[in-house]
């Protein structure tokens, strides 16, 4: 850490001859005792010292010194008598600004440290002044007890508000104790004072004296909170990849929050890496850890002592804030969180889903079911951004339980790190088995779990789009004008056929074969494409287009068996019912 001490400088108040400094304020005065100390300070510095000390300021001023113009210095001009300074001399105290900034960045780190620290068992941190007779809290927003300042009697009268009366000479002996002094105390009191939490049957009080300085004391220590259940679960566990709370973990915590506790204005935010999937299939497990460390510590960093951050899948982390005072302050949260991955990570962005207690459900289970539903609802208006849920906005809870059980939403279940595979298997099962969903959402449904940007379903006949899926869905028009003037059986190319499927990774390479064609493509910035023509149960005939407008993208090899068995499905269907 940055030595950012208070440099002390005493001044003679008739000519104001250096009396005593610091080293480094003597080297800043030059070591000159015989002329005033204004004469070692720039130009516009001399001005400003002498007109606040004529006027009696006392308040903070920046200065310069002749031997570091360039470093500026927070001066103040003592009040004469403060600190036992007699009338015949001035005190000046000084701080260089950059060590003083430097020192501020290390103690926000540390504070973030400590409240971290704290978190791994929801402890209550305070400090007692005995001089003052004034105790400070510190925790992480799960006690009843807000951050602060205040008079020893004072805490004392709200943690009695929660203490029954057999335990109350208890609670006088830590008071006592500390305003005592007793250099070391620990005492439990079989009872909940930290919160409504019906899990905590008692807290642990203990503190120590800490020696700042000669002239300060302090009794440092804290309440910690014992739970009913075994000593295993009463400790945190974190994910050993990431580093922020287990799922298991993270999941109690909300629980005993939202449905213990009853603690209103809590809220969930479920929060998942857009395309992590194709991070993983494109630069490696490897990559796609680092990139999750890289996530998990700029959550805990945003979140701070508002919440609890935990991993609750493959991609995808839970937020828990503690409380939000309304949706300005949580949208500030999540905008926050997303802006700063996006800064940090390029080319990286996130999907928020967040609801808040007990506004949008009255339960955790049904708010996750909200705040999933909001998550959906981001990845389906194209990711890398946030949705809080609100009532008159959004439907309601029964509303999503019903459109849930309808199926028309997450066929799948399970994310983007789901395999492709698994995801195929369970979409063909719901096609041959199940209650057939509207081919948009089985379209689009399979375009997300395959990255796909467009995929679109054509009936050939009258060149007519069926329906379109995927990140760039809105760039179909793009087929649509092709269409216009070509056929898409054009598309089937001999020499890239493959599996039935013509697979065309750049347009705009120069072969041979069909110039016209290319040019046509090119024309309505169509870079790559697949083009897997099939006829359903009725004959009729059809096709998947994949496309990729605008930019190039090389089709993933190990991917093209799950496209030819997905057009196969559709084969198995009478596409023309419904449509």
């Amino acid at each position: 850490m940055f030595d950012s001490r208070l440099l002390e400088v005493l001044i003679a108040a008739d000519d104001h001859r250096l009396l005593s400094a610091n080293a480094e304020a003597w080297w800043l005065a030059q070591n000159d005792v015989f002329v005033p100390l204004e004469s070692f300070l720039t130009q516009e510095s001399r001005e400003a010292f002498l007109s606040r000390l004529e006027a009696g300021n006392h308040d903070w001023f920046l200065t310069r010194f002749q031997n570091a113009p360039d470093v500026p210095y927070l001066t103040r001009i003592v009040p004469q008598g403060e600190d036992g300074q007699s009338g015949a001399m001035i005190r000046i105290v000084l701080c260089r600004l950059d060590q003083l900034m430097d020192n501020f960045r290390q103690q926000d780190y540390a504070l973030n440290a400590y409240d971290t620290m704290l978190s791994l068992y929801e402890d209550l941190f305070f400090e007692y002044i005995p001089s003052e007779d004034a105790i400070t809290l510190y925790n992480t927003k799960q006690s009843a007890y807000s951050n602060g300042t205040m008079a020893l009697d004072d805490f004392r009268g709200a943690l009695s508000t929660r203490c029954d009366e057999e335990n109350l000479p208890t609670l006088d002996a830590l008071i006592a104790n500390l305003r005592g002094g007793t250099p070391r105390f620990h005492i439990t009191i079989p009872q909940n004072l930290f919160n409504d939490d019906a899990g905590i049957q008692s807290v642990q009080c203990r503190y120590v004296t800490m020696h700042h300085r000669s002239d300060r004391i302090s009794l440092v220590g804290l309440i910690h909170p014992m739970r009913t259940r075994g000593a295993e679960e009463n400790e945190i566990t974190y994910d050993a990849l990431t580093g922020v709370i287990q799922k298991e973990h993270i999941t109690r915590m909300a629980e005993d929050r939202i449905d213990r506790q009853r603690a209103e204005r809590s809220a969930l935010a479920i929060l998942d890496v857009d395309y992590f999937k194709h991070v993983n299939d494109n630069y490696g497990h490897q990559y796609g850890d680092q990139l999750l460390r890289q996530v998990a510590g700029i959550l805990v960093t945003e979140v701070k002592d508002g919440g609890a951050v935990g991993r609750i899948g493959g991609d995808e982390f839970m937020i828990l804030f503690y409380h939000v005072e309304n949706e300005t302050a949580l949208r500030a949260y999540l905008r926050s969180i997303k802006s700063v991955i996006s800064a940090v990570l390029p080319g990286t962005t996130v999907s928020i889903g967040s609801a808040v207690y007990p506004e949008a459900a009255g339960n955790y289970s049904d708010l996750f079911l909200v705040a999933d539903y909001c998550l959906y609802l981001a990845k389906e208006k194209g990711r890398n951004r946030y949705i809080i849920h609100t009532p008159g906005k959004h439907p309601l809870l029964e509303q999503i339980k019903a459109e849930q059980a309808s199926g028309e939403r997450n066929l799948v279940r399970g994310r983007d790190d789901l395999p492709l595979g698994d995801a195929l298997v369970q979409l063909q099962y719901m096609m041959r088995y199940g209650k057939r969903p509207p081919l948009g959402t089985l379209i689009n449904e399979f375009a997300v779990r395959a990255a796909i940007p467009l995929l679109s379903l054509w009936r050939l006949k009258e060149h007519g789009l069926v329906a379109a899926g995927g990140k760039e869905k809105q760039d179909v028009d793009a087929l649509q004008a092709f269409a216009a003037s070509r056929a898409f059986t054009e598309l089937e190319i001999p020499r890239y056929l493959k599996d039935g499927m013509t697979v065309v990774h750049t347009v705009d390479k120069k072969e041979e074969g069909y110039p016209e064609l290319r040019e046509a493509l090119l024309e309505h910035q169509v870079m790559s494409y697949i083009y897997i023509p099939f006829r359903d149960r009725s004959a009729e005939p059809y096709a998947l287009i994949l496309a990729s407008i605008n930019r190039k993208i090389f089709w993933n090899e190990e991917h093209l068996k799950y496209y030819r068995i997905f057009a196969d499905m559709l084969s198995d269907q009478d596409l023309s019912e419904g449509q």
